[in-house]
């Protein structure tokens, strides 16, 4: 061994390696292996090199295949005899392979992409497009349940429509500019690959891919323009154009765009957007009101005329951003007048509209096509000739456990309904009466000819006059007053509230002259004028509203009044399955015996019954009249009815 020299051991040299590919730096490497700096640049140089080889014979590899095959072009042997990629390859002199991956999506994608049959994806792919290829400007909305590779089907169809038209301006969208960006980097690689594609073998075993058959670069030309100074990053990249065609000037091929961002630079024909809504941005709350602003002055506004925008994703409830697209409407243009009618002006001629945004639906589980077990195995027949959309990715197993565990989850995200039977709180039906979609016919709870305000003619003792208090620090409050007839069951709504308050405008005291105001004072007065004093005020008292029972003045009043206060705490009973919302109101709208005013001229009827109807789990805003109806029915079973006055005999004698 020449002196000053030292072999480095197994250890040494593993430990060296071990640390480089963690991240750590060339310096950091070689000073934690105990080797010079010198000696690891010597050992990086020489695997970057092996690693060039190994590729390098790969693609021999591939272009032997190629110079082998009997069937091949001389196009395609001439290209593999190229020591670089071929140029743009014009349609006429493409092979017969190549040809036909122009025209057959499945194709395309089993030889260049390894994917495994899946007739939703290419049925999807198709109508794509053809709204792509439509004159006019188009919008689509495209629900799946998650788990079925969409994803990967906008990627395929942006490569297939790059492939089919290589001036097509492409516009990946995501909810973050890195996830948008990720999308545009796995496109970018699978353009320029010169090696056909070879999945993970796990995969492969599992079914769920299988090994390309061919590269794009090699049957279509390359996409990576040969200029240095050529557009080619992650977030946005030109391919390479047919002829002499420059790309100075050329915008983006393909680019990225996150919903959040500040500014969208570039429009495109076929605009794509993936993993937009999310759980947090489809309840109610000022990330949802942002996103759905965002959509509307700059997503939507980036597509070209004669172009596409297509968002896809799973439903996850009645607020999400799907929702809100599919509740556009647009009017068909009116034809220019060419003088050969008269129309009467006068007419009033209502315009022709329609869905701005077409609605392609994919569902897990199609009960109509299910034959029984063997077609729900996960070697079944998949969608259209079988009840499961993917048995393989989603079997029966996992549907099955999700239907039963999580019916209202299975119905929205996995069935893509616009909401879960019985996930809102009533149906308007119940509410205003008549046929619902049940084929129940419904008595409905409004007492057509009552005025809010007002008792019902001919109401009989005994009956439980209560009024109810939803507070807020900064909202909306809601007041309620309700008389209930325990002998008809039947609760009647006198009078609602629905207002900005402080705790004085609640219920005032005057120190100077001892007198008493507010909204309460004002109701007791008036139930005491009616004859049906209110004898129970029920007061949400969490957090904030503690302060509404801290006054002295407050048990004054009940003293003077004869009335007392119940303090409510909302917590986990909001939710209760025996004493929640979901448990107690519903079946009361059902059968009619909750008893409305009218709503004609009516806001107060008709802002309860649209709470009512809107409600669901995660709402968060606009919930005030429905927790206070909420309270008035988990208190009133403890309250005790008030009779009239017992009548006291006299004899006939004293009476005259």
């Amino acid at each position: 061994m020449p002196k000053g020299r030292r072999t480095v051991s197994a250890e040494d040299r593993a430990l060296f390696w071990q640390a480089l590919q963690s991240g750590t730096t060339l310096r950091e490497a070689a000073r934690m292996g105990g080797i010079a700096y010198n000696t690891a640049l010597k050992w990086r140089a020489r695997a970057d090199q092996t690693s060039a080889e190994i590729e390098a014979a790969k693609v021999l590899g591939a272009k032997a295949a190629i110079l082998d095959g009997g069937g091949s072009s001389k196009v395609a042997r001439d290209r593999a005899l190229s020591p670089d990629m071929p140029p743009v390859i014009p349609t006429s002199r493409l092979s017969a392979r190549a040809q036909r991956g122009l025209e057959d999506f499945d194709y395309f994608r089993t030889v260049y992409l390894g994917r495994v049959p899946s007739p939703w994806q290419v049925d999807a792919a198709y109508k794509i497009v053809e709204w792509l290829e439509h004159p006019e400007k188009q919008f689509l909305v495209l629900n799946c349940p998650p788990g079925v590779g969409k994803s990967t089907l906008f990627h395929d169809v942006a490569v297939w429509c790059i492939v089919r038209n290589r001036a097509i301006r492409v516009m990946i969208g995501s909810i973050s500019q890195t996830l948008a960006k990720m999308y545009s980097r796995r496109i970018r690689d699978t353009l320029e690959r010169t090696v056909p594609m070879h999945p993970d073998p796990e995969m492969v075993a599992r079914g769920l891919a299988i090994n390309a058959e061919a590269c794009l670069s090699l049957d279509y030309g390359r996409f990576k323009p040969q200029n240095q100074g050529a557009l080619w990053r992650a977030e946005e990249f030109i391919v390479e154009q047919q002829g002499n065609m420059g790309l100075d000037n050329k915008e983006p091929t393909v680019s990225a765009y996150g919903i959040e961002s500040e500014f969208i630079g570039h429009r495109a024909e076929l605009c794509l957007f993936d993993d937009v809504a999310g759980p947090e941005n489809s309840k109610e709350s000022v990330a949802r009101d942002k996103l759905i602003e965002r959509w509307d002055s700059m997503a939507e506004a980036r597509v070209d005329p004669g172009g596409l925008l297509a968002v896809i994703g799973q439903r996850l409830g009645p607020g999400d951003l799907y929702a809100h697209c599919l509740s556009k409407i647009s009017y068909e243009e009116v034809e220019e007048y060419d003088g050969n009618d008269v129309l009467d002006i006068s007419e009033n001629v209502e315009p022709i509209k329609h869905s701005k945004y077409h609605h392609m639906v994919y569902k897990a589980y199609y009960e109509e096509l299910d034959d029984g077990p063997k077609s729900r195995r996960q070697d079944a027949a998949p969608w259209p000739n079988g009840p499961l959309l993917e048995p393989f990715r989603l079997s029966w197993k996992d549907l099955s456990y999700i239907r039963h565990n999580s019916p209202s989850k299975f119905e929205v995200v996995y069935q893509q309904q616009d909401m879960a039977d019985g996930h809102y709180l009533i149906e308007r039906t119940w509410a205003t009466g008549g046929m619902g979609n049940d084929g129940v016919l419904y008595p409905g709870c409004i007492d057509q000819h009552r005025r809010p305000g007002y008792l019902p003619p001919g109401l009989a003792q005994p009956l439980i006059s209560i009024a109810t208090v939803d507070p807020s620090p900064t909202m909306f409050w809601a007041v309620q007053w309700w008389v209930y007839q325990p002998e008809t069951n039947l609760r009647y709504l006198i009078d609602v509230e629905r207002c900005k308050l402080t705790a004085e405008e609640l219920l005032g005291y005057d120190t100077g002259t001892g007198s008493y105001w507010g909204l309460m004072e004002d109701w007791q007065t008036r139930s005491d004028d009616m004859g049906c004093k209110i004898t129970h005020w029920v007061v949400e008292v969490n957090a904030a509203q503690r302060f509404l029972l801290a006054h002295d003045f407050v048990r004054r009043w009940q003293a003077k009044r004869g009335v007392n206060v119940i303090a409510h705490h909302t917590g986990r009973n909001k939710l209760d399955e025996n004493l929640g919302i979901e448990a107690l109101l519903p079946p009361l709208w059902r059968t009619g015996q909750v008893r409305l005013p009218t709503m004609r001229d009516n806001w107060k009827t008709l802002a309860f019954i649209d709470e009512m109807a809107t409600w669901t789990r995660g709402k968060k805003n606009g919930t005030d009249l429905v927790m206070a109806h909420w309270f008035a029915e988990l208190h009133m079973p403890q309250l005790r009815p008030t009779h009239a006055p017992p009548r006291m005999w006299r004899p006939s004698w004293l009476a005259s």
